[in-house]
Order: structure tokens, then C-alpha cells, then sequence
């Protein structure tokens, strides 16, 4: 890779200083070899990231786990900024020493800028679906002012005492019976993709959020002698959310990770502040997920064949974060290595647009 045109690699000491520039460094980040070797590992990142010490938290949890996966905006020479899609690991002596790390990077701006356009299509048309679901929400409450007036009528005829009448009304308020309980069902689906469930966001620490969802997975995580690290912005990061749903979230991505990692794995969790975006990622070295069943992870109820190790548990926590997590405005997406390892980013506005 070291004289690959697309992948940037650059090589770092253990004090996370730059030692050789290779492949498509220069032409990634626009500095040449000589102005990048002794530079520290910042210089890759935006001026707001460094702020917020993400340099120092990606070299940590590669230096704890042995890699640090990240897709961020990161910053070329002359102040341009790109998307890289890119991966550092820990370089280790035969005695388990870390002599240096390795940064993989590739500019995908292309997808990310197409990534944009498309969620931007995908908030237009989930605010129609959006407003046509409350119609059908009020339309089904409507519907109900009818039917009562049909099934007061059918008892008022009944009380005329003709028994064809009376068959004719027991026919009549079975149907009516019949109608209401389908508009029962059609008013719990339509809420549901309504979102009339509601959250309350407000004001919640960023740094005492992860904190938080830390300690709720201490003693899962010590029971299997495992490793997590947790990496935040140095500096205080506030933003808009369901503290309670945001917890949910949190602990259940967490859960995943402690369930589906083995003895002695590793599990990270980072955040940081992406443009508008908090970003959270929860990262492990486990059992990984199955290609088939990765494009449903989310889906409600989805779980792997019986004799896999996901087949426990109903298959809901996947989809509630989900479901959560587009309440608040964001999304969550996942990723699983051909050799194991799962990686899920939970994206979350730092303000919550009201409906």
C-alpha cells in the first residue's frame, strides 16, 4: 500500500508523530513528505476536532484496543476539508510493546456528498409519509363519530320489537363491531409511523451521557474480563436529547457489544461532534454480523438462525434504537468486518428540530 494512489498511509511513532508519509498522502492531505514528517498526528484533522482533542482519543483507543476505526471530515493543506474514510492501528514488538501506530486513509467525499443529497430526498419524503400518517390518524378518529351514531340508531330500531329488525341490528352492530377494532389497528400502525410517540429532549452533557452508559455496562463488561475504552471530546459537548431515550440507546448498543464479544475482547465507545451532528461510535472485536442478516439488523424482530450466536433474545433492541434514534432526528448505521468485529454509529442532531 505504501505506493497505492488511493489510500493514504502515514506512519507514527509512539508519541503519535508523523514518520513517513507513503502512498497517497501527499496527494490526500497536500503536504509533501518534507513538511509532514515531525509534524504531530493533529495535523490530519480539522482545527475543531484538535480543539476537542480527537487526535489524542483516536491514538488512545488504538492504543487500547489496537485499532481505532473513523470516518470524518479531515483537513488538507490550505485550510480544504475532505471526507476520509480511514482506520489507525497499533504496532506492536514481539514483547507487546507499541513501537508505532499506521493511519490508513481514503478520500470518499464522493460518497459523503452523495450521502447528503440522498438523506436529504429521504427527509422530504419522510415528512410526506410523516403528514400523511397524522391524516390517517385523524381520519381514523373521525371515522369513529359515524359509527357511534350508526350504533345508537341500531339500538333505537331494535327497541321497536320486530324480530326481522332485531336480526337485521345484531348483523349491523357485529359489523360496526368489526370496523372499530380495524380502526383500532389502523390507528396504532399509523401513530407508530406517525412518531406520535413522543420524547422530551433538553439540554444533556455529552461527556456525562457516555459516562453514564459506561457504568450501566461495568459489571457485564468485568464479568467477561473485557476491555473498554471510552473516548470523548476533552472539551464540554451539549446537545438536545431524550437524556432517558438517549440512555436507551446507549446501554442497548453496549449490551450488543459485551453480548456478541468474547472473554478478554475489546469494546470500544467514542464520541464526537460532526458539523451539526454528534456521533457516537460502539466498536468490538466479536463474533461480527452475517452478511444476509446485516441489511436487517435493524428490522424489528430479526434475529440469525437458530443454531447462530445472535439466535437469543427477540430481535427488538436493534430496532428500538432505531426507532429512537430517527425521533431525535438522526440515524444508526452498522458495519461488520469479513474477519469479525461490529461497528455501529448512532448520529444525533446537537439541536432537536420540534415537529
Amino acid at each position: 500500500m505504501a505506493e497505492d494512489k488511493d489510500y493514504a498511509v502515514v506512519l507514527l511513532d509512539d508519541s503519535g508523530q508523523i514518520v513517513d508519509w507513503l502512498g497517497a498522502a501527499e496527494h490526500v492531505f497536500g503536504f509533501t513528505a518534507a513538511e509532514a514528517i515531525g509534524q504531530p498526528f493533529g495535523l490530519l484533522f480539522t482545527p475543531e476536532d484538535r480543539t476537542a482533542g480527537m487526535d489524542r482519543g483516536e491514538l488512545e483507543v488504538a492504543r487500547t484496543t489496537g485499532r481505532s476505526e473513523d470516518d470524518r471530515w479531515h483537513w488538507r493543506k490550505g485550510g480544504i476539508r475532505f471526507w476520509g474514510s480511514g482506520i489507525l492501528r497499533s504496532v506492536r514488538a514481539t514483547d507487546g510493546r507499541i513501537e508505532g501506530f499506521c493511519k490508513i486513509v481514503r478520500d470518499r467525499t464522493d460518497i459523503r456528498t452523495q450521502l447528503e443529497a440522498m438523506l436529504n430526498r429521504i427527509d422530504v419524503h419522510t415528512g410526506e409519509l410523516a403528514r400523511r400518517a397524522r391524516f390517517m390518524v385523524r381520519l381514523g378518529h373521525e371515522l369513529r363519530n359515524p359509527l357511534g351514531a350508526i350504533r345508537a340508531t341500531s339500538y333505537l330500531i331494535q327497541k321497536v320489537g320486530d324480530p326481522t329488525l332485531k336480526r337485521h341490528c345484531e348483523v349491523l352492530d357485529r359489523q360496526v363491531g368489526v370496523l372499530a377494532r380495524l380502526l383500532d389497528d389502523m390507528g396504532e400502525i399509523t401513530r407508530a409511523d406517525a412518531h406520535v410517540a413522543s420524547i422530551q429532549p433538553e439540554r444533556v452533557l455529552l461527556q456525562d451521557a457516555v459516562q453514564s452508559a459506561e457504568a450501566g455496562v461495568r459489571d457485564a463488561v468485568a464479568a467477561k474480563r473485557q476491555h473498554l475504552a471510552v473516548v470523548v471530546p476533552e472539551v464540554p459537548v451539549h446537545f438536545e436529547a431524550d437524556p432517558v431515550r438517549l440512555q436507551q440507546m446507549l446501554l442497548n448498543l453496549l449490551t450488543n457489544a459485551c453480548k456478541f464479544t468474547p472473554e478478554g475482547g475489546h469494546i470500544s465507545l467514542s464520541a464526537s461532534v460532526d458539523g451539526a451532528m454528534v456521533v457516537i461510535h460502539v466498536v468490538d472485536d466479536g463474533v461480527g454480523i452475517e452478511p444476509e442478516l446485516l441489511p436487517h439488523i435493524f428490522e424489528l424482530f430479526t434475529r440469525a438462525n437458530d443454531a447462530g450466536p445472535r439466535a437469543d433474545g427477540l430481535g427488538v433492541g436493534l430496532a428500538v434504537v432505531k426507532e429512537l434514534a430517527v425521533l431525535h432526528g438522526g440515524g444508526v448505521e452498522a458495519r461488520s468486518g469479513a474477519q469479525g468485529g461490529s461497528v455501529f454509529t448512532l448520529r444525533l442532531p446537537l439541536v432537536h428540530k420540534r415537529a
